[in-house]
């Protein structure tokens, strides 16, 4: 006999609170910060809400160490760390998403740059391009060393505290509001009783995004 899954879901009390937002981004990590960041340039008068379980720099983009790798010496292309990424991938990638990876890399992190990551550099101050497993050019940069991570997850906070955003810390999610078409409309959490909300509420936006994580 087979027993039939059943969904499970968190219960909550109604929300005691309503915040309003056009954008509410559940997540604080590079992924989270980045897109809240790139919203409010593109749309200085939105209003970007950003909600973490954690405080604000407590993220796991912190303990990311090692380098990122993207095309930036002359000599290099896109197409070689495409062929060198699924080479090394042995199969499991997914061939656009490396395409992806490799083309927007450079623009990615040159945005970080802009954004104030401070990224190791050699004597002529150029940025200092490293070699990693799997890779046949010098294409890594590092932060600090092995701090690359923490660096830069240092730079998207001190932008975020300087910008428009607003952060709700240590908040649970709950679940996601639906409008009478079934549409997403914002999201219900729990704030465990820090900063100026406290309890069961709910954040009703135009738009969600999850960037929490694997």
């Amino acid at each position: 006999m087979t027993i039939p899954a059943i969904p499970l879901k968190l219960t909550a009390p109604p929300p005691g609170w309503t915040v309003e937002a056009d954008v509410v981004v559940v997540g604080s990590g590079v992924a989270g910060l980045t897109l809240a960041l790139r919203y409010t340039a593109l749309d200085p008068g939105a209003k970007v809400l950003v909600v973490t379980k954690d405080v604000l720099s407590a993220g796991s983009t912190r303990w990311a160490q090692g380098g990122i790798a993207a095309v930036l010496d002359p000599a290099d292309t896109p197409e070689e760390h495409l062929s060198d990424t699924l080479v090394a991938g042995v199969g499991l990638c997914e061939e656009e998403a490396v395409r992806v990876l490799v083309t927007e890399g450079p623009g990615a992190l040159r945005e970080l740059i802009a954004t104030g990551a401070r990224f190791d550099t050699d004597e002529a101050g150029e940025l200092q391009l490293t070699r990693e497993g799997g890779h046949r050019r010098d294409r890594i940069v590092h932060a600090g060393g092995d701090a690359t991570g923490a660096e830069v997850q240092r730079a998207l906070v001190k932008a975020v505290g300087e910008s428009s955003i607003q952060v709700i810390e240590h908040a649970l999610v709950l679940d996601l509001l639906k409008d009478a078409d079934g549409r997403t409309a914002g999201v219900t959490l729990h704030v465990m009783g820090e900063g100026d909300r406290d309890g069961v509420g709910a954040i009703r936006a135009r738009a969600v995004v999850l960037a929490t994580g694997g």
